[in-house]
């Protein structure tokens, strides 16, 4: 008698776990769906909202649902330019499945974004060497022919008074980008400076 109570009770803690979880699931995918929808059509705010609402409902489960949910929160947030929270995002994509290329072709297109807006950053708060290191890595990516990347490394050859090598940077960078306002008047600069040290 007693041990039937006990299968009884049993049963009803069950299927009480089994219908509340397939209440989440389902909740999972309609937020899932309305993220979509806010996504396409450009409202990104609205649509991370819906995906990290489906994502802690999924209370860290691993799977596709989960996978896919951190892509569409990734894409949210590049859309809207925090890059490091993207950065963020596919780097947890790429901790669960580290052989996965599309993962990691994401995560190093948004890590360039992130490494580029440092470089400059870097740069204009004097920071020279990080900005050093982030231009190696700007350029063990291939990125050292990037134009902002180009300019910003002229600029960092003036802030270091390297003017030779400021001078030379700019103009290489105006062959590749002739007429550009900015770099003319660093160049000015430059030839003032590279005056003043001969005279």
């Amino acid at each position: 008698m007693v041990l039937s109570h006990i299968k009884k009770n049993i049963l009803i803690i069950i299927i009480t776990i089994l219908t509340l979880s397939s209440c989440t699931s389902k909740r999972i995918n309609q937020y899932k769906s309305y993220g979509k929808d806010y996504l396409d059509n450009g409202n990104y705010e609205e649509a991370l909202t819906y995906f990290n609402e489906a994502i802690k409902l999924g209370d860290g489960e691993v799977g596709r649902t989960q996978y896919e949910l951190l892509l569409y929160k990734a894409e949210c947030l590049f859309m809207l330019k925090r890059y490091t929270e993207a950065k963020d995002t596919y780097s947890i994509l790429l901790d669960i499945d580290k052989k996965n290329k599309k993962y990691q072709e994401l995560y190093n297109n948004v890590s360039s974004i992130v490494n580029l807006v440092e470089f400059k950053t870097s740069i204009d708060n004097n920071n020279i060497t990080r900005a050093e290191e982030i231009f190696n890595e700007l350029s063990e990516l291939g990125l050292e022919h990037e134009k902002s990347v180009m300019y910003n490394q002229a600029v960092l050859y003036e802030k270091k008074g390297e003017w030779k090598n400021a001078l030379n940077a700019f103009n290489y960078y105006l062959k590749q980008y002739p007429g550009d306002e900015s770099a003319l008047h660093e160049i000015e600069f430059i030839n003032a400076q590279l005056n003043n040290v001969n005279n």
